[in-house]
């Protein structure tokens, strides 16, 4: 009962953040923060732009962490920012799970084939 109720809020949330922003994109996590506990995250992201991702490549030559926040902070909607700060500063390997999915709607794919002809 309570999943129903708190996919019937995502989903209200959602149509909010899909009128102001357009198309809008939910990224869910879930955290192991030790054996006992697990923490369930999600964000809301803007698609990448070209801009965005030439940001991230510029950014990495000081650092893929900093260059992984540009990236996330460049494209996380506003209602979404605060708590991907705290989530960030407290889970910092949480930016390149994230950034993962957000470089793969630019065309990063996880299988990738090169053979020699």
């Amino acid at each position: 009962m309570e999943d129903i109720k708190k996919d019937a809020v995502v989903k209200t949330r959602a149509d909010e953040l899909k009128e102001k922003y357009g198309k809008v994109y939910r990224v869910a996590s879930t955290i192991e923060v030790d054996d006992d506990t697990e923490k369930n995250v999600e964000f809301f992201f803007k698609r990448p732009s070209t801009a965005s991702y030439d940001r991230y490549v510029k950014t990495t030559a000081q650092g893929a962490t900093k260059a992984l926040k540009v990236f996330l902070f460049d494209n996380v909607v506003e209602e979404s920012r605060a708590s991907l700060e705290a989530d960030l500063e407290e889970f910092p390997a949480l930016a390149l799970s994230i950034g993962e999915k957000l470089l793969g709607m630019l065309g990063l794919s996880k299988q990738t084939n090169l053979k020699m002809l």
